[in-house]
């Protein structure tokens, strides 16, 4: 290269060429001096796929860079050029998005080139070179090709005539009669035989040829990425192609290394059980599968943008933006944190999360990952109930012996005076049925406190359920509640304490004829699902509200107006040492659903 070619190409690198790229991949802009490296202008270009001048092999790279947008360094990829030659530009990027969703986000490119040479249009100039160099002198004996550390051949259609010392040495020969004679098919892979062919046949019908990778048989059987460029030259007065070759092998190795590392660091965000996103100015600029399951979103792009508080409990949004501003502030490299997410009408998710900060196209944002701690808070909330109910029974101890030693005295008394208060019988008569009233309450309080003696058999759990409902059956029709049963096996034996087993379901009965006070039916279902017994018992009265259903089972929570809670409260303590559970639905003005589930044989 000449001194005047040498200024060109040097002034040439310190051109940059600055690009818009919309959402799709298209160039919607490219600054005017584009014509001096890659030989386009601007209408040749804009409007057109960015994908469709980038080398194959570099479109991995570049699509990555920009979806990954988290980018510490620039870019390098190999660009096609008019003259149908790549040449190698070192880009960094930039992004705008639009506060309207529709109109996504736009990349902004400033490329500056590697090494312009190889886009050069000066063909003319490199050709006299080479008929200086090939065309007049003795090739073995010209030491500046020889000693030239790029592998490099000389060839007439494919039969080698000579290859410099640094080529000898990158397939790995003692001599260079080892190549002298034979056919360049030789020494490269099978695969790229047509391709090589269709290049020879271009140079010598005057066409250029780009850049290309191939891959070359050493003679020790290894092979080796090449990066391969040609030219037609003169040798010996005859035409022969120029073959310059490029060891690229350690790049495709990092190049291969660096993939694997991103598909295991994505597969290990996929597969994660914990939503791992990015938040990026109070937005989801990322989310993993578990993410999007976690939020029961359709799909990717449902979450992307979305409001991260259009979903978090109105309760956090201040601890939410505590939690962002001490990472984005720096105040520190981790924050953890709890809160709640609303997930569609009805279902509330607990999450526990842990802050981290990154970048965002440049930008700080924060990576999150979400654990959902639902479960952990349903047993914590289990927990603090078997604490009430304990705290209740060692309360109901004491309130139950301090009433009833009174109540007997004033029973006592009251049925000794009664001979003498026939004028006021009906003042008598209330008072009597209000303090067995009194007492009920009490021998409730003592059976919830004290210990019983359990005795646990086999037991029918139908032939129990159809006792209940015979014992009920007046009761049921003189409020006029039909009692309707449905058994799928007439044999459905648990091991139970019988009697316990028959207040609870008396309690659940009697709940259910008392919510019906227009009549109604009460259905009565059983069926057994693997190793449980489902009982269900449902009604067609008022419902229960959202608010309480949480709070059912607590100690004179009732929605009766002669209720006092806790014929439920000992329903589920009975149930909770049969090692069983209760679950309820229920829906306001259509009724409610007891389901009691209990271990089978």
């Amino acid at each position: 290269m000449d001194q005047q070619s040498a200024q060109r190409e040097s002034s040439l690198q310190k051109v940059e060429i600055y690009a818009i790229v919309s959402s799709s991949g298209r160039f919607q802009y490219i600054s005017s001096n584009s014509i001096e490296l890659i030989g386009y202008n601007n209408d040749e270009i804009i409007g057109k796929y960015m994908k469709e001048f980038i080398h194959i092999e570099d479109l991995f790279l570049i699509e990555s860079y920009f979806h990954n947008e988290h980018h510490l360094y620039p870019c390098s990829f190999r660009f096609l050029c008019n003259n149908g030659k790549y040449i190698w530009f070192e880009a960094s990027v930039d992004f705008i998005r639009s506060t309207l969703k529709k109109q996504g986000k736009e990349v902004i490119l400033k490329m500056k080139a590697i090494n312009t040479h190889v886009a050069s249009n000066h063909n003319s100039i490199a050709t006299k070179e080479q008929d200086v160099i090939f065309g007049t002198n003795d090739i073995d004996g010209n030491t500046l090709i020889e000693d030239l550390p790029s592998p490099l051949i000389l060839s007439r259609h494919g039969k080698v005539c000579y290859v410099n010392k640094a080529f000898q040495e990158l397939l790995g020969a003692t001599s260079k009669k080892q190549f002298i004679g034979n056919y360049i098919f030789d020494f490269i892979e099978s695969s790229f035989h047509d391709i090589v062919k269709n290049r020879i046949e271009r140079l010598h019908n005057g066409e250029q040829v780009g850049i290309i990778e191939q891959l070359w048989n050493r003679l020790d059987g290894s092979t080796v990425n090449v990066e391969v460029i040609a030219c037609l030259t003169k040798h010996d007065g005859k035409d022969a192609e120029l073959i310059v070759l490029t060891d690229i092998s350690s790049k495709r190795n990092f190049q291969k290394i660096l993939q694997k590392s991103r598909e295991r660091y994505q597969r290990l965000i996929d597969n994660s059980i914990d939503m791992i996103a990015v938040i990026h100015k109070d937005s989801w600029v990322f989310v993993n599968e578990a993410g999007i399951k976690l939020f029961e979103a359709a799909d990717y792009q449902e979450m992307l943008g979305r409001n991260i508080y259009r979903d978090l409990h109105p309760n956090d949004h201040q601890t939410m933006e505590v939690a962002l501003s001490c990472i984005l502030e720096r105040k520190s490299e981790v924050h953890i944190s709890n809160q709640s997410w609303l997930v569609g009408s009805q279902k509330t998710i607990f999450t526990e999360m842990v802050c981290i900060p990154t970048t965002y196209f440049g930008e700080q944002a924060v990576q999150v990952i979400l654990r959902d701690i639902s479960d952990r808070k349903k047993t914590e909330e289990l927990m603090l109930r078997s604490e009430k109910l304990s705290i209740a029974g060692q309360l109901a101890a004491g309130i139950a012996h301090e009433i009833r030693n009174p109540l007997t005295a004033i029973k006592g008394f009251l049925q000794i005076m009664k001979p003498d208060m026939d004028h006021h019988n009906q003042y008598y008569q209330i008072i009597f049925s209000e303090l067995n009233r009194i007492e009920l309450i009490l021998s409730e309080l003592l059976m919830l406190a004290k210990p019983q003696e359990t005795y646990f058999k086999r037991t029918n759990i139908v032939t129990l359920l159809q006792e209940v409902a015979m014992l009920l059956e007046t009761q049921a029709n003189m409020n006029s509640v039909f009692i309707d049963q449905q058994h799928t096996e007439l044999l459905l034996s648990v091991h139970s304490d019988e009697n316990q087993l028959k207040q609870v379901f008396i309690n659940l009965f009697k709940n259910a004829i008392d919510a019906m006070s227009n009549g109604g039916k009460l259905s009565v279902h059983t069926k057994k699902e693997r190793n449980k017994a489902i009982i269900a018992v449902t009604d067609e009265g008022e419902g229960i509200p959202s608010d309480l259903i949480n709070r059912i089972g607590e100690p004179f929570l009732t929605t009766k107006e002669k209720g006092n809670g806790l014929g439920l409260m000992i329903t589920y303590k009975i149930i909770e040492d049969h090692k069983g559970n209760i679950l309820v639905d229920s829906e306001l003005g259509k009724g409610t659903t007891f389901i009691v589930e209990l271990p089978c044989e």
